[in-house]
Parts: structure tokens; C-alpha cells; sequence
């Protein structure tokens, strides 16, 4: 898509975002945004009917109803996302295997050999990246632009490294080999330590989600449904303190700080166990299940 003919794109988006998001979304972005918020629309439009019918106040039609207008669209982009970012772990993962297969062919043997070969053997998902780059290279283009594409599409800094090497040992014709050999070790150790790292953070990180979907929601649900089953009737015969009514006003305005705080906790607990994985991304992902649920929780805890 020519980005110009979509002046009201670049005036949310530069660009370059845009293109990103259509490689992402495999999409162009103004036919993703359009389909997605017309189902919005007929979630909105259920939950207004559904939230009526409940006799819920508009405030929290108002809510909801906007909230159902954005799930699609979020929900889609969060699966694409985390989609691409599974693959590039994946492909990540072979780049090892990839730079040690380079180290072991005879010196002199063309590049392109080297990228076939890879292309044509049981590589995963890389190895279908460089067959993609031989077609590419077969077609016309040049092997330093061809491999130059594999790392605007995989962008990741592991291959990034890689394909970087091999252009260079391409352009200056010098024997790689023992470099090739080191920087897979190098990727190798730095694996590993990566899986150490996540393995000491996974149990914060489910009990963060836990305690934001689950634990503090019940709590603060079950303390709601004791004081709104309290009679304070006798206390007002009794005339001392405030009259019902005022405790009532108190009280929802209480509920309604309550619900903000959930809200809030659901979001910050998305964006720290995001920057744990150091990738902000993935907090929509999380946002996008951990609000729905703490809301749930919250609302079945109330009527126990």
C-alpha cells in the first residue's frame, strides 16, 4: 500500500510503523483496522443489548460496550504478534546450527551455494527464509540484497548478527570459518543464560497473573458482597452516624474506586511481566486476557 494515498494513516502513523505493521499482519493496515472495528461494532451492540437487559447503569455500558468495540482489533494484533515472535525464537534457535554449517564448507565455495543449501535442508523456519532468498537471488537480485531481506523481515538481532557475517565474509572473500565458529558458540551461551534468566522469573511472573486475574479481585469481590448484605437499617432507627443513604452513595463510590483498581492492577501487572520478557508488546497480550478475568473473578466473588 502507498502510504501517501492514505493521508489519515500518517497522520496516526509514520511510514516506516505502517509498513511494519502490514509485514506483521501479513495485511494491508487500512483493510485490518476497517474489518476489525465493524466486528467491534456488533460486539459493542451485543453488550449494549445484553448489559440492558441486565439493567446495568450506562456508565458501565458506556464501558464495556467500548471496551467489546477494541477487543477485536487488539486481540488479532496481540495473536499476530505473539505469532511472529514465536517463529523468530524459532528461527533464532537455528542460527547456531546455520553459522557452524557455514564454518565447515571448503574455502571458496560460493555464497549462493551456501544459501541453497541451507534453503533446501531441514532448517525450520530460517531455512525457509534463505530458500526464499535463493529465489530471490535466481530472479535477479543481488546476494548481499537478498540476505539483506532476510533480516528486514525476521528482525531479530541473532540473525541480524549472522547474515551480517556472512555478507561480510561474501564481500571480502576471507576465510570465515573460525569466526563462524566462535559467534555460535557465543549465541550459544548466551542462549542458555537467557533460559537461565527466564527460568528464575516464571514463577513471579504466574503469580503475578495469579494474584492480578484471580486472588485480589476474589478478595476485594467477596469484601464488596459482605458490606452491600449488611442491614444498616437498625443503625438508622438509632439515629447515630450517617443516614442509609449516605452510607449507600459511600459505598458505591467505594465499589466504583474498587473496580479502578482492579482495572489498574490488571494493566500494571501486564506491563511488568512484559518488561520482565523485554518485550513491551506482549502487555496487550497479557491486558488483554488478565482485565477480562480480574473483572470475572471480581464479579463472582461479589455474589458468593
Amino acid at each position: 500500500m502507498n502510504t501517501q494515498d492514505k493521508p489519515w494513516l500518517n497522520l496516526v502513523l509514520e511510514s516506516e510503523k505502517i509498513i511494519n505493521f502490514e509485514e506483521l499482519l501479513s495485511i494491508k493496515l487500512e483493510i485490518f483496522i476497517v474489518e476489525n472495528i465493524k466486528l467491534g461494532i456488533i460486539f459493542a451492540l451485543l453488550s449494549v443489548g445484553i448489559l440492558s437487559l441486565l439493567q446495568f447503569e450506562v456508565l458501565y455500558i458506556t464501558g464495556i460496550s467500548f471496551i467489546c468495540l477494541l477487543v477485536p482489533l487488539l486481540l488479532k494484533y496481540s495473536l499476530a504478534t505473539l505469532s511472529f515472535e514465536r517463529n523468530k525464537r524459532n528461527k533464532e534457535m537455528i542460527v547456531p546450527d546455520l553459522l557452524l554449517q557455514a564454518s565447515v564448507f571448503p574455502k571458496g565455495t560460493e555464497i549462493t551455494q551456501m544459501i541453497k543449501y541451507v534453503g533446501s535442508h531441514d532448517y525450520g523456519l530460517l531455512g525457509m527464509e534463505f530458500k526464499t532468498a535463493y529465489n530471490e537471488i535466481q530472479k535477479g537480485s543481488s546476494v548481499e540484497e537478498a540476505l539483506s531481506n532476510i533480516k528486514k523481515r525476521c528482525k531479530s538481532r541473532v540473525i541480524e548478527r549472522a547474515i551480517t557475517l556472512l555478507i561480510h565474509g561474501y564481500k571480502s572473500g576471507a576465510d570465515m570459518s573460525q569466526i563462524f565458529k566462535e559467534t555460535a558458540e557465543d549465541i550459544l551461551e548466551t542462549n542458555e543464560i537467557l533460559r537461565e534468566r527466564v527460568s528464575t522469573l516464571i514463577i513471579e511472573k504466574y503469580t503475578l497473573i495469579f494474584a492480578g486475574g484471580v486472588i485480589v479481585p476474589v478478595i476485594l469481590g467477596m469484601i464488596s458482597g459482605m458490606v452491600s448484605g449488611m442491614n444498616f437499617s437498625v443503625i438508622d432507627g438509632l439515629e447515630l452516624g450517617m443516614s442509609s443513604l449516605e452510607r449507600q452513595e459511600i459505598f458505591e463510590a467505594a465499589l466504583f474506586g474498587t473496580k479502578i483498581y482492579i482495572l489498574e492492577y490488571a494493566i500494571i501487572a501486564s506491563l511488568f511481566i512484559a518488561n520482565q520478557e523485554g518485550n513491551m508488546k506482549n502487555a496487550i497480550i497479557y491486558a488483554v486476557f488478565l482485565v477480562p478475568l480480574s473483572f470475572a473473578a471480581f464479579v463472582i466473588a461479589q455474589g458468593i
